[in-house]
């Protein structure tokens, strides 16, 4: 339950939470949440925890630094948990409320993660195995508890004593195992009150049925890519790398199926809405496609068009597997609209559907080509791009050591190490951005992935039952996703009031 691999998120957010929330809707500001302050030393080696004193667990028993720095240890020697690649020297309780952190070098840029893990208590997770521990009685810190679990629903309780406030009004929250077909006749009735699901036609077949009652508010929070992996002689060369990413045509992978407020966006994968400062202006557009220079690409890599396929100079045709979660219908279809798409330059894509834990096994092993993920922006670019970049979590190419974090790309490359150590070194932004820059322009020139599109996480919402939700029109105060990885959604249920109220 310490990251967002190891738990459903829709009941994580309710129950746990992070030392405290990073705010993208306000340039990366730090909310305060399990802590009340954090101070990093002018070297940027030591950091500081400061907890609030008033935070309990559902059991009533105090949060205290030791459950703080159980958490942190847990996931340093657990790297399966170690989403962000969180790496310090050391951590240790000053007192009941205070923990302090040192590294062995600076590490400004990784505060927003540390900040950001989710922590447990001591006592309930001393001796387990956070990999496989189902937690099947949570203890946690956040203002629900678990009243019902079956497969078809997950029914929380708001507690009596929760600690931060008294605000929510929401006594019960259900979260159903939603059918696609129904949910917008579930919406309509107000049986369900918000949706955090992908909504085909949401404008023309929710919003405009009544305006009145239905919202909703969907913002940019990341980036979608298609990664190759490096591990694959034919996808070592750049210029079939760049000649996949010419070929794709994003507006339409967005219309057939990606969520309402998607856009295509920098090859870099920083938008130029939410990431302006760190998003060099020469880097600003998305790419287009370009068959011709997509085959023109494909010719420099060593692939001639025959009979519609690419081939090598041996005469094989140029074959590619690309795997994805079978329960994920909208990614398996965007997989093969990319599959339709990149055999216009005669490359040959299978789709192949993979139960999520097979799925989750073949990245980490290496077992496929291609592969598709989503990816949170921090507070600053460095927090994404070393979970994917960074040469220590790619794993061995032979697959007995598996990547770590989000380098399921196996990317190795010492001039982006170099940049990246580079942004972790310095406290100062201005010298964040310029190297946030250069490795721009390694994603650019190198194509490591490629980036789809922006991500949003944001909900559809009916007023029927309760009002106060965030609107893009009139109030956009907060991320609304009811699955959101952070404190947002918390704020959403402290400002809803029952309608009529």
């Amino acid at each position: 339950m310490t990251t967002g691999g190891t738990a459903t998120q829709g009941t994580r957010i309710y129950m746990f939470q992070s030392l405290m929330g990073i705010d993208n809707l306000k340039g990366g500001e730090f909310t305060p949440w399990l802590a009340s302050a954090q101070e990093m030393s002018k070297d940027g080696r030591t950091l500081t925890i400061t907890l609030d004193k008033r935070a309990t667990w559902s059991d009533g028993k105090p949060v205290t630094a030791e459950d703080v720095v159980f958490t942190f240890d847990l996931v340093k020697k657990t790297p399966a948990l170690n989403g962000t690649g969180i790496s310090f020297e050391t951590v240790e309780a000053k007192d009941d409320k205070t923990v302090v952190m040192t590294f062995e070098k600076a590490a400004f840029t990784q505060v927003p993660g540390i900040l950001k893990q989710y922590i447990v208590p001591k006592k309930h997770w001393e001796g387990k195995n956070p990999v496989t521990f189902t937690n099947p009685k949570p203890v946690g810190s956040g203002p629900y508890t678990l009243e019902r679990f079956n497969p078809k629903q997950v029914t929380l309780q708001l507690r009596d004593d929760y600690w931060r406030s008294d605000t929510i009004k929401v006594k019960h929250i259900q979260l159903p195992v939603v059918n696609a077909a129904t949910e917008i006749s579930q919406m309509m009735s107000g049986k369900q009150d918000v949706s955090g699901g992908a909504i085909a036609n949401l404008e023309k077949l929710y919003i405009q049925k009544d305006p009145k009652k239905n919202g909703y508010f969907y913002p940019s929070y990341g980036f979608l890519s298609m990664f190759f992996n490096h591990d694959r002689p034919q996808l070592q060369n750049v210029h079939l790398r760049k000649a996949m990413s010419l070929a794709m045509d994003r507006e339409q992978q967005i219309k057939l199926v990606t969520a309402l407020g998607a856009n295509p966006i920098s090859q870099t994968g920083l938008d130029a809405e939410t990431q302006s400062k760190w998003l060099d202006p020469a880097y600003k557009e998305p790419v287009e496609q370009d068959l011709a220079a997509a085959k023109s690409e494909l010719k420099k890599a060593g692939y001639t068009l025959r009979g519609g396929k690419a081939v090598d100079a041996k005469g094989k045709p140029l074959a590619l597997k690309y795997i994805e979660v079978s329960d994920f219908a909208d990614s398996v279809q965007r997989a093969r609209v990319i599959a339709s798409q990149l055999m216009k330059i005669g490359v040959k894509v299978t789709v192949q559907p993979l139960a999520i834990a097979t799925y989750n096994e073949a990245k980490a092993k290496g077992e496929f080509d291609l592969a598709a993920s989503g990816y949170a922006y921090g507070a600053v670019p460095w927090q994404v791009y070393n979970s994917m970049l960074n040469s220590q979590f790619a794993g061995s190419a032979d697959g007995k050591k598996p990547a770590q974090t989000n380098n399921f790309l196996r990317w190795r490359d010492d001039k982006t190490d170099r940049l990246l150590d580079e942004m972790a070194s310095s406290g100062d932004e201005k010298k964040q951005i310029e190297a946030t820059r250069k490795l721009e322009k390694v994603i650019v020139d190198e194509v490591p992935y490629v980036t789809l599109s922006s991500i949003t996480a944001g909900c559809a919402w009916s007023n029927r039952n309760w009002t106060g939700w965030p609107s893009e029109k009139d109030d956009p105060y907060t991320y609304c996703a009811p699955w959101y990885d952070g404190p947002e959604f918390e704020e959403v249920l402290s400002r809803l009031k029952p309608a009529g109220s």
